[in-house]
């Protein structure tokens, strides 16, 4: 709604009036101001009337800040996921970082006991 007043005052202005009509609505007087007349206004539609809301809002506020502190985890999660759904996908298990790294270490043991004929020969080059 007040984004609507804002534009609907820009409209009427004419281009050479709008930097002298916005630079005092960006100082940090007007912004106090605006902050406190907000919050005048919530107490009296909220606070003063008994109503449940701003329980509601402090509630449905709570769980939106810890899903965004939350939400870079779970990005790497979901991006993990990916990699080993498409390492499933292409039919290779090999592609796994998991298993790639189980093997190399599998390979490396056998070649340090010198088990050598057991050994891919692709794998290990002379």
């Amino acid at each position: 709604m007040a984004l609507r007043n804002f534009v609907n005052e820009i409209r009427g202005l004419k281009v050479k009036e709008l930097p002298n009509y916005i630079k005092p609505k960006l100082s940090l007087d007007y912004i106090k101001n605006s902050f406190n007349r907000g919050l005048d206004n919530y107490y009296t539609k909220y606070i003063e009337t008994s109503s449940p809301d701003p329980l509601y809002h402090v509630c449905f506020g709570g769980m939106v800040l810890s899903y965004l502190v939350n939400l870079p985890e779970e990005r790497r999660h979901y991006e993990h996921l990916e990699h080993e759904r498409l390492a499933k996908a292409h039919g290779s298990w090999l592609l796994s970082w998991r298993w790639s790294a189980c093997i190399i270490i599998l390979f490396e043991n056998l070649k340090n006991q010198g088990l050598t004929m057991l050994l891919p020969s692709m794998y290990f080059s002379a």
